[in-house]
């Protein structure tokens, strides 16, 4: 499809700004959700839970992340259809793009697949323990592989989408100030990685009490007995 590079060029600034807010940083919540698994199944539930009984939750969910994701979906698939997609770029540059695109449409299928069987599916809208229900999920070896698979592509596409971000909005205009946004993307995306992959093991059973502080734990209230010899 052949557009104006001005076209384009806004094209390009619209899906840097929607892949950073609000898709990215509700990957940022849902990742730092999700790795309560960390802390078993009490506190996951717990966080579940608390976030189901946000105010308008559903409205919430629509328009500050099902549309924001579809847009950016739908803005990414027109982009890559434009002539001016194709151009080269260097070697290594030529490799994150190409990366960008690929975790981009492994994220497609993984999204739908998640949302519906982790969001909608009625067996995890009605299961008591929300915690037990993606642990029971996570136990076939295949969905595991697929989830690894989807984090990693999902915390790829954000880091990278970092360095996007930074040049289409003129934050990174050097040379060096690029170089240090495609270390800073690349920092982003191990660390992420490391959280999400850290939760996908909190899901199987995996705790990491050691970075608990011991007053972060549930304690029994302590209860004064007035006149007890």
């Amino acid at each position: 499809m052949k557009v104006t590079d001005r076209t384009y060029y806004t094209l390009k600034r619209l899906h840097s700004l929607t892949g950073v807010v609000p898709v990215g940083l509700f990957l940022l919540e849902h990742l730092w959700t999700n790795a309560t698994s960390l802390q078993g199944a009490e506190a996951f539930d717990r966080a579940a839970a608390d976030l189901a009984r946000l105010p308008f939750v559903v409205l919430i969910e629509a328009f500050g992340i099902w549309l924001p994701i579809l847009f950016h979906m739908v803005l990414g698939i027109l982009i890559s259809s434009t002539a001016q997609a194709t151009v080269r770029h260097g070697y290594a540059r030529g490799w994150h793009y190409a990366l960008q695109r690929a975790s981009g449409l492994l994220l497609v299928f993984y999204l739908l697949y998640h949302t519906w069987a982790l969001r909608f599916d009625p067996h995890y809208l009605h299961s008591p323990s929300a915690y037990a229900y993606v642990s029971h999920h996570l136990a076939e070896p295949a969905v595991m592989a697929f989830y690894v698979l989807g984090i990693v592509a999902a915390c790829y596409h954000f880091g990278n989408g970092l360095f996007g971000f930074a040049i289409h909005w003129g934050i990174a205009t050097g040379r060096e100030a690029q170089r240090r946004m495609g270390r800073l993307g690349l920092a982003v995306f191990l660390a992420l990685s490391a959280m999400g992959l850290g939760a996908l093991l909190g899901f199987r059973g995996l705790r990491l009490d050691f970075l608990q502080k011991p007053h972060g734990a549930e304690r029994a209230p302590v209860v004064q007995r007035v006149g007890a010899r």
